[in-house]
């Protein structure tokens, strides 16, 4: 899979095995999910959870802002930020814990804290491309090293 060239999908299927994928080479990420409301941000995570083995019904975090997903020895944190306010908010939560305990986290409307975009990070950008088909999606992502 290469980042340079972003990826069409064509089905929610075809999501769910482009994340996995990223999930293999990325397995211990921070990913900031961005995307339009509806874009399929949270069937992203979903693909992301079954790539390093998690089989949890992954839903929205929109209402508890965090979800922890456990499986066999693995553990995925899913974010939704988007009632979040400030940076304080996300330390609150745990974000540095979980990244210093190499835990993967994906992160829905990462755009809502910018001081994310310091942090090394995998970038994960999926919009609707094709008004005529509701389930067709281009996914791109870059890896991000941050900013000092």
């Amino acid at each position: 899979m290469n980042p340079s060239n972003p990826i069409n999908s064509l089905s929610p299927e075809q999501t769910l095995e482009i994340a996995g994928q990223l999930a293999k080479s990325f397995p211990r990420a921070l990913v900031l999910l961005h995307g339009s409301l509806g874009a399929g941000k949270t069937l992203f995570a979903r693909g992301f959870a079954a790539g390093l083995g998690i089989s949890s019904n992954v839903s929205s975090p929109s209402y508890t802002l965090m979800n922890e997903y456990r499986a066999e020895g693995n553990s995925m944190f899913h974010l939704d930020l988007y009632r979040v306010n400030c940076f304080e908010e996300v330390v609150d939560i745990g974000l540095f814990d979980i990244l210093k305990a190499g835990q993967p986290c994906l992160i829905e409307w990462a755009e809502r804290v910018a001081e994310l975009d310091q942090l090394p990070h995998l970038e994960v950008r999926i919009a609707c491309y094709d008004d005529d088909h509701e389930n067709h999606r281009q996914i791109s992502w870059q890896w991000k090293d941050g900013q000092a």
